[in-house]
């Protein structure tokens, strides 16, 4: 969670929203709109995700931030694809609360554990084939409902 804070008060900084010190600064005012909590630190992943892109949204309006265009690789994964695996891995995230790996180690874990091809964790899906991506979203996918089971048995 901590790539997460660092990333939602570097682009905050960026557009002026941050007042060192303050809790009432514009940037926690956002945040308090967004999830109806006062503090970054007590946001889940899906929460500081929802922050992030209207931080982001901001920062193409005001025209600071140009997002990649990630170009499709004939035979590899697309960029659809691509997303859907990291979205499927920070719902995972979420839900097993488990924050001793990030959500690109865990996510270069599915890939060997899926495909067997180590990956790494900078870059977990650069060698992925486009359908092998297709299994890789399937498995993540079993991976989450199984999570949501398991999630709903606790509670």
């Amino acid at each position: 969670m901590k790539e997460h804070t660092r990333r939602l008060y570097a682009a905050a900084s960026v557009l002026g929203l941050v007042e060192h010190g303050s809790l009432d600064d514009n940037f926690h005012i956002l945040v308090h709109r967004i999830t109806g909590k006062y503090h970054v630190s007590d946001l889940t992943v899906t929460e500081a995700g929802k922050v992030e892109a209207e931080l982001n949204r901001m920062l193409v309006s005001q025209g600071l931030y140009k997002p990649k265009q990630r170009e499709d690789i004939p035979d590899m994964m697309t960029g659809k694809q691509q997303a859907m695996a990291w979205k499927l891995t920070y719902i995972l995230t979420e839900l097993d609360g488990n924050t001793e790996t990030t959500v690109s180690q865990r996510l270069a874990g599915a890939v060997w554990k899926t495909l067997g091809v180590t990956a790494p964790p900078s870059n977990p899906l650069r060698w992925v084939r486009k359908d092998d991506g297709i299994k890789l979203i399937e498995a993540l996918k079993k991976i989450v409902a199984n999570a949501e089971k398991k999630r709903k048995k606790k509670s």
